[in-house]
């Protein structure tokens, strides 16, 4: 229950939507690497699909939707304190122990 290194494997969700994308570009670029680039995509897709499987493993509600909003969209705490209808104080707490009740 590491929750710096839980943290640290739900960032890599934004980097590997950056990355499926510029790979899926590359393609057109350089089809002649079309093999190479499909191969790293479906790593990255696989990946990813293990950090949503994580996340909504959590409980499946509000905690999951913490870690959703958070590493999925990008929001910051404070904007899913808004959308939850949760004091800011509250976010941060819930955030804390859905980081330390994930499991990827």
């Amino acid at each position: 229950m590491d929750i710096e290194n839980n943290k640290e494997q739900l960032k890599k969700y934004r980097i590997l939507i950056s990355k499926i994308s510029r790979l899926k570009n590359m393609i057109n670029l350089c089809p002649e690497n079309g093999k190479r680039y499909e191969r790293e995509i479906n790593n990255c897709i696989s990946e990813r699909d293990n950090i949503e499987d994580a996340i909504n493993r959590v409980d499946g509600g509000v905690l999951s939707e913490i870690l959703s909003l958070k590493y999925m969209c990008g929001k910051t705490l404070e904007e899913i304190a808004l959308d939850i209808c949760y004091s800011k104080r509250q976010t941060e707490r819930l955030h804390i122990k859905a980081l330390g009740a994930i499991k990827i």
